[in-house]
């Protein structure tokens, strides 16, 4: 900052000093600059380090050193109240603090300082109203769209600024008449950085220029049904088959499960989301099969995938199924007894048409799987016990046993014993009543007689 001072005028002469300060609410400090009257510039009054507060602005006022202080310091603001933290400076002292407060948001002011100097001079200082330094823009947080994201410069103002706005990679930035800049040119879940920059209009009572930059980001695009898998591969054994597959891409969905058909026939057999592997059990041997795989998720089922190269399944020898109680009560206990396992391998009891798993457990040394399991209660009727597992030469191997669930009666007989008792009923029914005729006829016979 320039200091101006006058003439010397002789002892006690009075020293004005003219402050101009303008205050910029949510602006940056403000900043005081001076020119001299060069008729005037001598000594006298230093004004020094303007800085605004939340309704006006402060300084400091010292005296030149050629003096040893002043008195009846006085302070004139052109709007606002202006007060300072006292009236008289000696040398040496702290300078003293003004206050200008009660302003507006952009309104002006202009102070006049006057004092006694001692021991003598007069001086008069004019400062010219400082403008505001330009403020870095003020920008909301990016709202993504299919092709890029939005976002509002939320202090736009062009009376005040000029913008330009330029983007990173091939994305492309433009701003409204009201502040909402709008980026495109994204791939789907693509990012971009904006930069704003404000440049300060002439005239507008600001300088400089500041900016300010938001990255954002497109939305991801609407998952789709996983890939098709690749061609999965078949190891066939015994009426079974084990079909594996390398998960496909996902596609932006979240694969739930796989199916997996055999040809011909239509027999399944389904893996969790993790799954890479599974074993269609119940084959008919002797015939060729090949398997499709599908990938289902979130966004629906994949294509089903290429056909696996044939595989016909072939009987072995060493192996026997055996069930305790071929016909029980619903909810009645059974033992399965199935040989010809790999021994260690855990082997998976069913009961079919309708799958459910009764149990699993390893085979012993010898081969040997043993389950003893209570049947569903709520089911009756013919049925098949199907265990499948990996037989002793490591391939799939599958074994099915008739199972029967009798209905379950109050009477103490089954099947069609009930309808023979109840004819006999019926027949010696019949029989007393053709009796009782008889006796009613020879007693009206004797009354006649």
């Amino acid at each position: 900052m320039q200091t101006l001072r006058s003439r010397g005028r002789g002892a006690g002469r009075l020293s004005r000093a003219i402050l101009a300060g303008v205050l910029a609410l949510g602006g940056s400090a403000a900043v005081v600059t001076a020119t001299a009257s060069p008729a005037l510039a001598n000594h006298g009054l230093l004004l020094a380090k303007a800085e605004r507060t939340s309704d006006g602005f402060t300084f400091e006022v010292t005296i030149d050193a050629q003096f040893n202080g002043a008195t009846g310091i006085t302070l004139s603001p052109s709007a606002g109240t202006a007060t300072i933290s006292g009236t008289s400076w000696n040398k040496g002292d702290r300078p003293l603090l003004a206050t200008v407060t009660g302003l507006t948001a952009d309104e002006a002011s202009t102070v006049q300082v006057s004092a006694n100097l001692l021991p003598s001079g007069t001086s008069l200082q004019s400062i010219a109203r400082p403008p505001f330094s330009a403020v870095a823009p003020a920008l909301s947080p990016a709202t993504a769209t299919a092709d890029g994201f939005t976002f509002t410069i939320t202090d736009y103002n062009t009376t005040r600024y000029t913008y330009t706005l330029s983007a990173t990679g091939d994305a492309t930035a433009t701003v409204d008449a009201n502040g909402l800049v709008t980026v495109t040119g994204l791939t789907a879940a693509g990012s971009a950085t904006v930069t704003v920059t404000a440049t300060a209009k002439a005239g507008s009572g600001y300088t400089g220029t500041q900016s300010a930059t938001r990255t954002g980001t497109a939305r991801p695009a609407a998952p789709q049904p996983p890939a098709t898998p690749a061609k999965p591969t078949a190891v066939v054994g015994d009426s079974a088959a084990e079909i594996s597959w390398v998960a496909p891409a996902t596609n932006g969905a979240s694969i739930t499960g796989y199916l997996v058909t055999a040809n011909p026939g239509g027999a399944t057999c389904a893996g969790p989301a993790d799954a890479t592997s599974c074993v269609i059990a119940g084959l008919r041997n002797g015939t060729a099969y090949t398997f499709t795989v599908v990938a289902r998720s979130s966004a629906g089922d994949s294509n089903a995938s290429p056909a696996s190269d044939p595989g016909t399944p072939t009987p072995v020898t060493s192996k026997n199924l055996s069930i305790d109680k071929p016909s029980v009560q619903p909810g009645g206990t059974v033992t399965l007894v199935a040989e010809g396992y790999r021994p260690g391998t855990p082997v998976d009891f069913y009961l079919h048409s309708d799958p459910v798993l009764l149990g699993t457990v390893n085979a012993n040394a010898s081969g040997v799987a043993t389950l003893t399991t209570a049947l569903p209660k709520n089911l009756t009727g013919g049925h098949t016990a199907r265990v499948v597992g990996t037989g002793l030469n490591g391939l799939p191997l599958s074994q099915d046993i008739a199972v029967t669930i009798a209905a379950s009666s109050g009477l103490p007989v089954t099947g069609g014993q009930p309808f023979v008792i109840a004819g006999v009923a019926i027949g010696l029914v019949l029989v007393g009543f053709v009796f009782l005729r008889a006796g009613r006829r020879r007693n009206a016979a004797t009354a006649q007689l």
